[in-house]
């Protein structure tokens, strides 16, 4: 049965309602963060998703070497980093900054997968680096410059995490999710042990706030909006949906700079425009490679 090309207006408000909690999740993140060691917050979190989600589907076979790596690049390196970073530097910003994974996995697939771009591409790409480069240059402080570099960073490793997850398309994208999670969630716990302190008393005196940002993180962004874009994704091909994934750091832009009151310069957002812009080229205007 071929795939609808034009959204109906419920999974439109659908799609963006995804869209913007997975924006809002950047400031939440960041009061998480702020209250509870990161690697900590996030052992929590992933362990929570792994037990709720892995009941629903069985026992992956012969693929758990990507697993275990596919753990160790995207839950334990990019989130760890991000959520690092996200102590020293705005939400609004690294909102922006994440979004370089594009351009990085357009490169990575002309070095690595000796992909022939087209010229669109190319243009696109540099026009989102260059973005990416005047937001980077935006945060003051030596603290708040290094933090940037950490979540562009998170960012190439994001990018570098997708060739691996290309592996396991056998496994449903929920599955993959859940047995990921569990299996990153003692990593980032041993990590916490050794590198971290003061978790318990953190967790126990952050009230509301941290147990709030992980119920938001755990049911809104990971089951709600990761469930409902693949659920998406088997009525509607990924170049429609694509387009709508642009609106996700736009939203977690307005929910910083309302929620936190962080601000948001003409600088910056320049930068953002450019960086979204050339995200935007690299995702709408999709061209066979060369052979």
């Amino acid at each position: 049965m071929p795939l609808a090309t034009r959204l109906t207006v419920r999974d439109l408000f659908y799609v963006l309602a995804i869209m913007l909690v997975w924006g809002v999740n950047f400031p939440v993140a960041k009061i998480g963060v702020a209250a509870v060691p990161p690697l900590f917050l996030l052992a929590i979190r992933f362990a929570v998703v792994g037990l709720l989600v892995i009941p629903f589907f069985p026992r992956p076979r012969r693929q758990w070497g990507w697993l275990l790596l596919l753990s160790c690049m995207l839950g334990v390196v990019h989130f760890g980093i991000l959520f690092f970073a996200l102590r020293s530097v705005d939400s609004a910003l690294a909102a922006v900054l994440i979004q370089a994974q594009v351009p990085f996995s357009t490169l990575l697939g002309i070095v690595i997968l000796k992909e022939r771009p087209s010229r669109i591409t190319l243009i696109g790409m540099a026009i989102a680096l260059v973005g990416v480069a005047i937001v980077f240059g935006e945060p003051h402080g030596p603290s708040s410059a290094f933090a940037a570099g950490l979540v562009v960073f998170a960012a190439f490793v994001w990018s570098c995490s997708n060739l691996v997850s290309k592996r396991l398309t056998s496994l449903h994208p929920l599955a993959m999710t859940g047995w990921m999670a569990l299996l990153t969630a003692p990593q980032l716990a041993l990590l916490s042990f050794f590198l971290e302190t003061g978790q318990i008393p953190a967790l126990a005196n952050s009230g509301w706030v941290v147990a709030g940002a992980l119920a938001y993180m755990i049911v809104g962004a990971t089951l709600f909006a990761y469930g409902g874009w693949y659920t998406l994704m088997q009525r509607y091909p990924l170049s429609t949906l694509s387009p709508y994934a642009l609106t996700a750091p736009i939203f977690g832009v307005f929910a910083s700079v309302i929620a936190l009151g962080e601000p948001f310069t003409l600088k910056a957002a320049f930068g953002a425009a450019l960086t979204l812009g050339g995200v935007g080229l690299l995702t709408l205007v999709r061209r066979p490679p060369k052979a």
